[in-house]
């Protein structure tokens, strides 16, 4: 999975850039869930950019993230993250270590996702929160 987001790493950027109603539509969504969310890991962060926005616009600071291309990470560490390139599936969301799990447009694309939650679950402390944005692949607005 993570080769063929490498090869589109600059596009993706320049698609949510050229279509900033959609980004915003977006960002705004997830800014609204991570009000008072505590220390967050973005997992699938991609390059960053949704972490970018959420720090300079809304104060929402995402300083780690989890991401299987290395060449979207690449970009997301420019933009500040300390970024762990591996998969949902097979990454380690450590033990208390976040508040927050952000999984912002990731579900579709982790396979086992049921198995992927229930490892967030468990990582997380008491109170922690686990917040899933989806776009199905499949639908309109992720074929576009």
């Amino acid at each position: 999975m993570g080769k063929g987001f490498d090869e589109y790493a600059s596009e993706y950027d320049a698609w949510f850039l050229d279509n900033r109603n959609v980004l915003y539509s977006e960002v705004n969504l997830v800014a609204s869930v991570l009000k008072d969310a505590g220390k967050i890991l973005s997992v699938g962060c991609g390059s960053g950019l949704f972490e970018k926005i959420l720090r300079e616009e809304y104060d929402i600071n995402i300083t780690d993230g989890i991401e299987p291309s290395e060449g979207m990470a690449e970009i997301a560490r420019k933009r500040g993250l300390d970024v762990t390139v591996a998969t949902a599936e097979d990454a380690d969301f450590g033990c208390e270590k976040y508040d927050t799990l952000l999984f912002n447009g990731t579900p579709s694309y982790i396979s086992g996702l049921d198995a992927v939650v229930r490892k967030a679950y468990t990582s997380l402390p008491a109170g922690g929160k686990i917040v899933l944005v989806d776009v199905p692949k499949e639908s309109s607005y992720g074929i576009m």
